[in-house]
């Protein structure tokens, strides 16, 4: 995570995933997820996996 946050410095946005682990899947982020959001420098946007 911390490694994300430092790349997003001086970047327009920064794309992560998500897995949709756990019994709500698909409301609930991942702690990678979470702790870009609070620390990212840039917009970031959260890609959920898609069923296929």
């Amino acid at each position: 995570m911390k490694t994300l946050a430092d790349a997003s410095a001086g970047t327009a946005g920064l794309v992560v995933g998500t897995r949709g682990l756990g019994g709500f899947t698909g409301l609930l982020l991942g702690s990678v997820s979470q702790g870009v959001l609070r620390h990212a420098n840039c917009p970031v946007f959260v890609v959920p996996r898609t069923r296929g």
